[in-house]
């Protein structure tokens, strides 16, 4: 059994296709799918308040749908998930460096014009600041719009 394979997941489907393509990997090496959203509350106030509410709850659904349609195509497959009140870069390297992961997985992100052409930000940061290997996925559009 190898070590966990982390996936970046967020509230607005980015990360769906790495989440599919990482759990056909560790399905086939029978490892654990670990599925992570991080949020940022820096400019929300107090802990508790209600637009904080209102991202865990988007992030709860996210998280949920996809997992719901892994579960399903990989009956096998443990698949856990991380709530984490944290920049999203620092989630999956804190998630990855915690379990021994062998590898991240994240969508390829971008936004705008240039999307096809350029990583969106916490893609292009984790490529260059994850200990480990990183899997980029190219988004579905249908899972981003």
């Amino acid at each position: 059994m190898a070590g966990d394979l982390i996936v970046g997941v967020g509230g607005d489907g980015s990360g769906f296709q790495a989440a599919r393509f990482a759990a056909r990997v560790a399905s086939l090496m029978q490892s654990t799918l670990v599925l992570v959203f991080g949020y940022e509350a820096v400019a929300m106030g107090p802990r508790g308040g209600a637009l904080e509410e209102q991202i865990e709850a988007v992030g709860d659904s996210a998280v949920a749908e996809i997992r719901a349609e892994l579960a399903g195509t990989y009956p096998n497959l443990t698949i856990e998930v991380e709530m984490v009140q944290e920049r999203p870069v620092d989630a999956l390297i804190n998630a990855a460096a915690a379990r021994n992961a062998e590898a991240i997985a994240v969508g390829h992100g971008g936004s705008g014009p240039l999307k096809a052409a350029l990583l969106g930000s916490i893609t292009y940061e984790i490529v260059h600041r994850a200990p480990i290997p990183v899997l980029v996925v190219p988004n579905d559009e249908a899972d981003t719009e």
